[in-house]
């Protein structure tokens, strides 16, 4: 046996192997399939083409060249499939340039079956047999042609769009495998054989080298160029969530259609676009899992969401891209309002004693006050009804006249603290503002002083800062129950320091105390809602989770570091 044959059977087998393996790893991947394909009708090919060099008659020869037909014959359209499932792009002009090589194809196949217009004859090789070209050869060649060519302004194209490190290393074994058989075919089996010469045909030997290449990427690397279809499709579809796959440079390679649905942009219009059109924050910025943004719909809407990215690497560690996952927070953003306005009514509960206590103070010594000067006038009227001008008149109408401004300032001062509570209880218009911070933690520490007093030194050490872009209703309840925690995990006579500071674009603030301190088992629980070590009836253990989501949905953190019987320390961070 000739050392030809061997070869053509090695590139039959290696097809056929290099088939099943593309089909094995992505069976649904559209691009998979048409290079499947490929390779089988090559590995027919090598078969025939062996059969026919082991004939041993000219006959039948002739017969296994013709039979080998479908093995050559569907090369062109094909391989334009293959490609412009592998770039992913649009191409509409290209693809419609498909169904007619499929059928040009298909007539050539007749005509090589039928007639001698194809392959005319077979001579005698030293390797065992070669064709001698009909008439058709030519067009048929163009034609295939037709359909290889575009194939390469496609390539060409993937190769622009190739812009991870993970690509670009499979680009140079990429083009080796593409140009090895578009120059083997056109040589060895097209031109030299219309030109009256029998080369030995390398045109499927090439092909199973660009088999070999596709599956080698695969296994190597985790996925192929060629057959990409590692974006579960039929999962992807099903999910509500948003999906993509990201370029390194942040433009969107690939979207579900539920990222679709989130943006209001059609699936295709998402192609190409860069995310940060979308979420208003370039890729380097996104943040880590469950970051709160701003998503921008086609409508120009502007909806709370959620979104967790993380990035996508080959098997042999070289960046790919990123994977960004985004949710649709509307429901839950008006679930969390509602909570948050029911946190407030049961913080706004828990002081109403301490503000009754205040309010009735003030209230007592007015009433007290009052009657006291019903009493002095009355004396007053007396005296000027008998005319007298002494020096006693004079100092009680002094001292009526101290009363009245005592009773006013008692008033006031309930007024105020009325005030503080209807302020803090009011649902408000969510709008963020610039706030000074400092006088924020003033306003909030006037509000706990009822529940602080004749308990708890507080310690004030501010620095000057630049106004917070927030909402001050919402950062108001989040130091509040802050404060008042400390206030409550702390002994008679304890002390509670606040601090400030800035750093690097971002506020933080402290509250630290030197009480109870919290037990390591309860500090990863803090912030789930309903959670609490309070004695039933004392706490919604609400107060802390509904002021971690706060504090993230202004892009910011909170933590704490405690230590029993050392106290607690709560770190709010918030950017400028």
């Amino acid at each position: 046996m000739h050392a030809y044959v061997l070869l053509l059977a090695t590139a039959a087998l290696v097809s056929a192997l290099c088939a099943g393996g593309i089909l094995a790893r992505d069976p649904r991947g559209r691009a998979s399939r048409r290079g499947a394909a490929l390779l089988f009708v090559s590995s027919y090919w090598a078969v025939s083409e062996m059969a026919w060099n082991l004939a041993a008659d000219h006959d039948t020869a002739l017969a296994w060249a013709r039979a080998s037909g479908p093995g050559w014959l569907f090369h062109g359209p094909v391989a334009l499939q293959l490609f412009l499932e592998a770039e992913g792009g649009v191409w509409p002009r290209l693809r419609r340039l498909v169904p007619p090589l499929y059928a040009a194809s298909f007539g050539f196949l007749a005509i090589t079956w039928f007639t001698p217009w194809m392959l005319r004859d077979m001579v005698r090789t030293s390797w065992g047999w070669g064709y001698v070209v009909g008439p058709a050869h030519p067009f048929m060649f163009a034609s295939t042609m037709l359909g290889i060519i575009p194939s390469l302004f496609v390539v060409r194209q993937l190769f622009r769009n190739l812009t991870s490190p993970a690509e670009r290393r499979q680009q140079p074994w990429l083009a080796l495998g593409i140009a090895t058989p578009i120059c083997a075919a056109s040589v060895t089996d097209a031109l030299l054989p219309c030109l009256g010469y029998q080369p030995p045909r390398l045109a499927t030997s090439a092909m199973a080298c660009l088999g070999a290449i596709a599956l080698w990427n695969m296994l190597r690397f985790g996925h192929s160029l060629l057959t990409p279809g590692t974006f579960a499709e039929q999962i992807l579809a099903t999910l509500p969530d948003g999906v993509a796959l990201l370029h390194p440079d942040g433009r969107i390679r690939s979207a579900n259609p539920g990222l679709a649905a989130i943006s209001g942009h059609p699936a295709p219009d998402l192609v190409a676009m860069d995310v940060g059109r979308l979420l208003g924050s370039e890729l380097g910025k996104l943040g880590g899992d469950d970051a709160e943004r701003a998503l921008t719909r086609a409508s120009g809407e502007s909806i709370p969401v959620s979104i967790a990215s993380s990035e996508l690497r080959d098997r042999q560690g070289y960046l790919l891209g990123r994977v960004l996952v985004v949710r649709d927070l509307r429901d839950v953003a008006q679930l969390r309002s509602r909570l948050v306005m029911s946190a407030r009514l049961a913080a706004v509960g828990e002081l109403a004693a301490g503000i009754a206590h205040e309010i009735n103070n003030p209230i007592a010594f007015v009433r007290s006050n009052l009657s006291q000067l019903a009493s002095h006038w009355k004396t007053v009227r007396s005296e000027l009804e008998d005319a007298g001008r002494g020096e006693a008149q004079r100092e009680l109408i002094a001292e009526g006249e101290e009363l009245i401004e005592e009773s006013v300032e008692g008033v006031d001062r309930a007024a105020e603290i009325v005030r503080g509570v209807k302020g803090f209880s009011h649902a408000g218009h969510q709008l963020r503002e610039p706030t000074d911070l400092n006088q924020l933690l003033e306003d909030v520490l006037h509000m706990a002083a009822a529940q602080l007093r004749g308990r708890a030194t507080v310690e004030r050490y501010y620095v000057e800062l630049p106004a917070v872009s927030c909402v001050p209703q919402e950062l108001k309840q989040v130091f509040l129950n802050l404060i008042v925690n400390a206030g409550q995990a702390i002994a008679d006579g304890g002390t509670i320091r606040i601090a400030t500071e800035t750093r690097r674009g971002f506020v933080t603030v402290r509250v630290d105390d030197d009480g109870c301190g919290i037990a390591p088992e309860h500090l990863e629980r803090i912030f789930d809602p309903f959670f609490t070590t309070k004695r039933v009836g004392e706490g919604t253990g609400l107060g802390l989770g509904i002021a971690y989501h706060i504090v993230r949905s202004h892009g910011g953190e909170i933590q704490v570091d405690s230590e029993l019987g050392r106290g607690s320390r709560f770190r709010v961070r918030l950017p400028v």
